[in-house]
């Protein structure tokens, strides 16, 4: 069973679907997807690839061998692998989005100054498709989108993430390739 963050998210997608004998179940938080390029203009995703890869300038100053994100090429590899097998898996989402931090993280310096100001509000809609798109790659995933959380829900709301790590735990423990529906009232976070 594989958990993973973010660029993480990823990275366990292509892992499970190269991999498939060796991965019985995924829940991916606030996951990167390839189709976060599809889901923007070209001038949007230069600005997005930008981000994702960050400035490292300063840290290759100091080590020249340090090992970098390539985002276009891993998107091509989760491009060119084999669709995902059917397993339990749990895909949570941020509901807290990118849109209204971004003015204030430019001014701090926390992200370059040619970043649009609204370019929160473009990756907030992007990444939401892309997430919709997360929750149908097997059959009965599971969907959790009203989180109470930005992009670290595995810090800002860790027992969702322990909650769905265990669900996923147990339906494989049980043979089972889908998760089971829910009961009303279950979960006070799910759609």
């Amino acid at each position: 069973m594989l958990v993973g963050h973010s660029f993480g998210g990823l990275i366990v997608k292509l892992y499970a679907s190269t991999y498939p004998k060796d991965v019985a179940g995924l829940v991916l938080i606030d996951a990167l997807s390839e189709g976060l390029r599809d889901a923007e203009t070209p001038e949007q995703w230069a600005t997005q690839r930008k981000l994702i890869e960050g400035d490292v300038k300063e840290s290759l100053a100091l080590y020249p061998a340090l090992e970098r994100i390539d985002v276009n090429r891993s998107f091509g590899q989760a491009r060119a692998a084999p669709p995902l097998r059917s397993i339990p898996l749990i895909v949570l989402s941020a509901d807290r989005g990118w849109g209204p931090q971004v003015p204030s993280m430019i001014a701090a310096g926390k992200l370059p100054s040619d970043v649009p100001e609204d370019f929160g509000y473009v990756t907030d809609a992007a990444q939401k498709k892309t997430q919709e798109r997360l929750a149908k790659l097997v059959p009965n995933a599971k969907h959790i989108t009203n989180t109470h959380s930005g992009h670290d829900i595995h810090k800002e709301q860790p027992q969702l993430v322990i909650d769905s790590i265990r669900e996923v735990v147990e339906a494989v423990r049980n043979g089972r390739v889908a998760l089971p529906n829910l009961q009303s009232g279950s979960s006070a976070f799910l759609r």
